[in-house]
């Protein structure tokens, strides 16, 4: 049989505000009828068409939650609203209502509204918007143990990383009649105490040559006077620009054993990333937060860790 139900279809609207703006919007429900596939009525639920939609659904947890801890522990309340499709090349997903997904780690339960995903050969690729309410501690106990596990999470993410570029311009730069100039003392504290990067626990790597391909460790040199940030029209954000592949190394934290599980190799006492700007340049603002779909591509491990480690973009670890 054939079933047919009501849903109503996503709006979105993009909006830069400066702190003196005001704006009033209006936003209608507009009805939207989904009609699903086809549902085969069995009293055998092992089927082949069952047991090859597990089996997706099991590639598609693992990649869209991830297999940190954080990762292992979400679950999917709603997994039937998914189906997925897949050919020689690419393995896609959809889902006709939003995901309803439980982090029993972080405390949040979310609403994940999935636009795409997609893997193919190299690339694993999924957006979407995401709603996150705070789950009700059962215990004290629990409560310390989200805002811990929550703080883990954020220190060393992406969102993190920018962060601290942003305090970083603001350390290092001065606006003086509309232009940024470098602050005298800024050669004093570049690369020591007082440098974002260094307090918050960054190292920072350029290529020694542009190259697409596979690079090691060995073919990166350290940041030292370049500028990857400049200013924008908007004091609240930033512009990060670099050519080719940066590595970003967070020493002030481990990488979790299952990433050296699902690597095969030993864990290592720091954690490695890279990025890659599709288009040269993206803009974010200095909480760390950028809203430009696929414009960072990331790998390592900021890429291993998945929408288990997502939290809410109002989410501040100092509060």
């Amino acid at each position: 049989m054939v079933v047919s139900m009501i849903g109503y279809k996503m709006d979105k609207v993009n909006i830069n505000l400066l702190v003196s703006d005001h704006l009033k919007m209006d936003f209608q429900l507009i009805p939207e009828p989904i009609e699903m596939k086809e549902i085969h009525v069995s009293a055998k639920a092992n089927t082949k068409e069952y047991k090859q939609w597990k089996k997706d659904y099991k590639l598609f947890k693992r990649q869209f939650l991830g297999t940190s801890i954080n990762g292992e522990s979400c679950k999917i309340l709603n997994e039937y609203v998914l189906s997925f499709k897949k050919n020689d090349i690419t393995f896609t997903a959809e889902a006709i209502q939003p995901l309803e997904i439980e982090n029993l780690r972080l405390g949040y339960l979310i609403t994940y509204y999935l636009d795409e995903f997609q893997i193919n050969r190299t690339h694993t690729k999924y957006a979407g918007e995401s709603f996150f309410v705070e789950m009700e501690p059962k215990t004290e106990r629990q409560e310390s143990q989200w805002k811990k596990n929550r703080r883990k999470a954020y220190f060393g993410s992406l969102r993190h990383f920018l962060a601290t570029l942003g305090k970083r311009f603001d350390v290092r730069f001065e606006k003086i009649a509309n232009e940024y100039n470098e602050k005298e003392d800024w050669k004093f504290t570049t690369g020591r105490y007082g440098d974002p990067l260094v307090d918050e626990g960054f190292d920072v790597f350029f290529p020694k040559k542009y190259t697409k391909g596979f690079m090691t460790t060995t073919d990166f040199k350290l940041l030292q006077k370049d500028t990857l940030i400049t200013a924008t029209e908007i004091e609240s954000e930033l512009r990060l620009s670099f050519a080719g592949k940066l590595m970003v190394v967070y020493n002030k934290e481990s990488e979790e054993n299952n990433y050296a599980l699902d690597r095969r190799k030993g864990t290592r006492s720091v954690q490695t990333s890279f990025l890659i700007l599709d288009s040269g340049s993206v803009v974010f603002d200095k909480k760390g937060r950028y809203f430009e779909m696929f414009m960072i591509e990331q790998q390592g491990y900021s890429a291993w860790e998945r929408v288990g480690e997502r939290l809410p973009l109002q989410y501040d670890p100092y509060y």
